[in-house]
């Protein structure tokens, strides 16, 4: 690669990855030996299926970023696994701070040392993709490999078009909590509709109890969430869901759509559904809200279980449960489509070995290691071959299994969007006078201010 050439690609990098955060130059160990004279992992293509055919006995070299440190035991078995199935493969590792992982790709990229598998997240694909550093491993996707993920969706996450250029590892999303003890105690039933659910949370209110912890700040937060899981049942009931500017994040016009789920969820709000100060209540005070048994339900991450299993066994022990947010009885679809599996892995198209670097990724992928990640770690993996020792989690899994599909995923830099919708949606909540047709035209001024910075 020209000097010429890599200081262009750094550019466009610099452009395109506006999010990027500062790093620094990583240091990296060999995992195990690292002979120079390792030759490349060969592969064969089928003239039926098109598919490469890897031999795991072949030598190869795998110069491996990520950026859980937190996570080594859990990293260092997963190694074992993928030496266990490729005897021959070097493997080294550089660990970088989550903060400086773009930064890091974008100087590995522009000097031409660049990793033969890194992380990255999902929303970095198209980007990524753009540029040229992602290897198509379609042709080593074979029914096999696929048939071990939990759905598609989590694979058309990391996919352009018809080619995965990424493997996905490990998912996020806002469940439903419920103490299962209070449940059996007051003869409560888990809602199988959106009708239920409204019943349930009168019932619970009437028995002098908040039915569902929400912390809403910042930015409205789980308040958020709950009228985001409202209005994917809407603007599925519309016709709406496969609109290509909704998967892009491109609508400027929701013809009342989205003020219709405001509506629903503020009288909700207004009921106390979630409680007297929900606007208030950041996540650690929404969960103890919950552990404390004030509430009978909880919004909250997959990420919070460890904490929220630590918290509920010192405050009172009880059993807990999750159950997905039903959708409204005329709804022939339960939807999630916010579940998503943001930490994955890319493989780079200039790799010397990019077949060893196919063998990483699916070694890693295998039900040994992704049962070590699921277990050890309490991550949601993206495997559908694990079963979880938590119940909990492998609720959520099973959750997770059903959602992902009709996810909206911006084809541009939407910057801090997010946040500024969900305080839209904060502000209408908090406001008397703010009409939800009001709420609903903020959200669109603020997208179409957003996709105009991020097209200047």
């Amino acid at each position: 690669m020209t000097v010429r050439t890599r200081s262009l690609l750094a550019l466009c990098l610099a452009v395109l990855l506006a999010l990027s955060l500062v790093g620094c130059a990583p240091k990296t160990e060999p995992v195990a030996s690292t002979e120079p004279s390792a030759a490349p992992v060969e592969s064969a293509v089928s003239a039926e299926s098109d598919k490469k055919v890897i031999d795991h006995n072949a030598e190869g070299v795998v110069n491996f970023l990520h950026i859980y440190p937190e996570h080594q035991k859990t990293m260092d078995k997963t190694y074992e696994v993928i030496k266990r199935d490729n005897p021959n493969m070097v493997i080294n590792e550089t660990v970088v701070p989550w903060n400086e992982a773009t930064k890091t790709i974008q100087t590995a990229a522009a000097s031409d040392e660049m990793y033969d598998v890194f992380f990255m997240w999902s929303s970095q694909v198209p980007g990524y993709n753009d540029l040229g550093l992602l290897l198509d491993l379609t042709p080593y996707m074979t029914d096999e490999w696929r048939n071990t993920f939990l759905n598609d969706a989590v694979l058309q996450e990391y996919s352009v078009g018809d080619q995965i250029l990424g493997i996905p590892l490990r998912g996020t999303g806002v469940f439903l909590i419920y103490n299962k003890t209070m449940f059996d105690e007051h003869g409560w039933q888990i809602p199988t509709t959106q009708e239920e659910l409204v019943a349930l949370c009168d019932q619970i209110l009437s028995e002098g109890i908040q039915p569902i912890s929400a912390p809403g700040k910042p930015n409205g937060f789980q308040l958020e969430s709950a009228r985001g899981r409202v209005f994917d049942h809407i603007v599925y009931m519309a016709g709406r869901i496969e609109d290509p500017d909704r998967l892009t994040n491109r609508v400027t016009e929701w013809d009342g759509l989205r003020a219709q789920s405001a509506e629903i969820v503020k009288d909700w709000y207004k009921a106390g559904y979630f409680g007297a100060n929900a606007l208030g209540i950041e996540r650690e005070e929404g969960q103890t809200v919950f552990a404390t048994g004030t509430s009978a339900m909880l919004l909250c991450n997959n990420n919070e279980l460890t904490a929220l299993h630590e918290m509920v066994d010192a405050a009172g022990q009880f059993e807990i449960g999750s159950f997905m947010w039903p959708a409204p009885a005329a709804c022939d679809k339960v939807l999630f489509t916010s579940a998503g599996f943001g930490d994955g892995w890319g493989a780079w198209s200039g790799s010397e070995y990019p077949d060893a670097a196919a063998a990483f990724l699916m070694s890693f992928c295998s039900k040994d290691a992704m049962t070590y990640w699921g277990n050890d770690e309490l991550c949601c993996v993206a495997s559908g071959e694990v079963t979880y020792n938590d119940p909990v989690q492998q609720s959520f899994a099973e959750q997770f299994a059903q959602g992902g599909e009709y996810r909206v995923v911006a084809d541009y830099n939407s910057g801090n969007l997010g946040d500024l919708t969900g305080q839209a949606f904060a502000d209408y909540l908090a406001s008397d006078t703010m009409t939800a047709d009001e709420y609903e035209t903020t959200v669109e001024q603020l997208t179409v201010r957003a996709i105009e910075d991020a097209e200047e």
